[in-house]
């Protein structure tokens, strides 16, 4: 019979290689996507960003590129950390004060990401209708169900980091007064 432990390492391991892959995907997908802006938008990326009449220039291209990509700098962080929170778990000691700041980290670039994403892509909109004639470029701001959940779901993950961190210093507390 596989103890709880074991199985928090199996999980950890899965989680952790999975977090790996992640980081090598989402950088692959985000170059494509503006490399092939057209096949990708075919496919439903981009679906909410206000799109130019005819087939954006390449610098409009390489700017929605940069922003997307400092976007994507708080995803990998987000799952940087998340990884670095389950090799603790691998190790057996996610519970740990290290394990504890990792989540925790983690938490807090999936916060700023939910809430720079929404600007983020009104930018990507304005960037890509640029060279719109002068009336048909668009400021497109949309807030809807997709990002309240992201930024509820962001900050319920953040307040669990938060106790989960709290409670390992409350138990190292404990473990020194016994």
């Amino acid at each position: 019979m596989i103890s709880n432990i074991e199985k928090v390492r199996h999980i950890s391991k899965r989680m952790a290689t999975f977090c790996n892959l992640q980081m090598v995907s989402i950088p692959l997908v985000l170059i494509w996507s503006w490399i092939d802006f057209e096949g990708a938008r075919a496919l439903g990326f981009y679906e909410r960003v206000a799109y130019p009449i005819d087939a954006p220039a390449t610098l409009s291209l390489a700017m929605g590129f940069l922003v997307s990509a400092f976007l994507t700098v708080f995803v990998i962080g987000a799952i940087y950390h998340l990884r670095e929170f389950f090799k603790f778990g691998i190790k057996g000691n996610m519970f740990s004060e290290q394990g504890g700041d990792a989540f925790h980290k983690s938490a807090k670039y999936l916060v700023i990401y939910a809430f720079l994403s929404i600007p983020a892509e009104t930018l990507i909109g304005v960037i890509l209708t640029i060279n719109n004639p002068v009336g048909e470029r668009l400021l497109k701001l949309s807030f809807n169900t997709y990002d309240l959940s992201l930024i509820f779901l962001s900050l319920v993950i953040f307040s669990v980091s938060w106790v989960l961190k709290e409670s390992v210093l409350i138990a190292q507390d404990n473990a020194q007064i016994v």
